[in-house]
């Protein structure tokens, strides 16, 4: 049953094997309407509703397993969902395993990888039933940066907090440097910026830093 808020539409593809086909329809007496591809390849649509593409995905995933149960191939290899409304864009925070980023079409695929500017390829990898493979990897590891929160203060992408000390000074001699700078970056309990200043002041971190 469709729900009110699901009034987007989104078609599911399917490429199935000619002899798989044959053996859905004879082993299973399922009906499947599909016309015959390149390649001996029979092409299935469906049209399916939701609020987002990601719910779209998951709504589709469930119809393919309960419907078909992997008889014709597991769903990674055989069913695509469009993405008609463009919702699959690229930039750095793509997530490849996010569900709404995955089943694309070979459409969608082409547009990400040019959008991502030689960051992203199709992924081949083989997968398996219970750990499909994404629809495109990351060729280039994404470096995770810690941010400036307050002067000497870092937090890295998991929450931990730091306090960046100058243990040494940098020594220069006729604008030559002789000696560089050693820091250290020094783990904080506190979680929050307000805690964090008041630990440093607590432990005498800010007293020890060589300015």
């Amino acid at each position: 049953m469709m729900k009110l808020n699901d009034f987007l539409r989104y078609e599911i593809s399917l490429k199935i094997e000619y002899d798989d086909y044959f053996r859905l329809i004879y082993g299973t007496k399922y009906l499947l309407e599909a016309r015959l591809g390149p390649n001996r390849t029979f092409i299935a649509r469906k049209s399916i509703y939701a609020n987002c593409r990601k719910k779209a995905v998951h709504k589709a995933v469930q119809w393919y397993w309960k419907e078909f149960k992997g008889l014709i191939g597991t769903a990674h290899k055989v069913m695509e969902v469009n993405d008609p409304y463009g919702e699959v864009a690229y930039d750095q925070s793509f997530a490849c395993n996010e569900l709404g980023n995955k089943y694309l079409d070979d459409t969608t695929i082409d547009r990400i990888i040019e959008a991502s500017d030689g960051d992203l390829v199709r992924d081949e990898r083989e997968g398996t039933e219970h750990h499909p493979p994404n629809s495109v990897m990351r060729i280039k590891r994404r470096r995770k940066q810690n941010v400036v929160i307050a002067p000497r203060l870092l937090q890295s992408p998991g929450g931990t907090i730091y306090y960046r000390m100058t243990e040494t000074p940098q020594v220069s001699k006729n604008g030559r440097v002789v000696r560089r700078r050693k820091v250290r970056n020094v783990k904080l309990a506190s979680r929050s910026l307000d805690k964090a200043l008041r630990e440093v002041e607590r432990r005498g971190l800010d007293k020890k830093a060589v300015a």
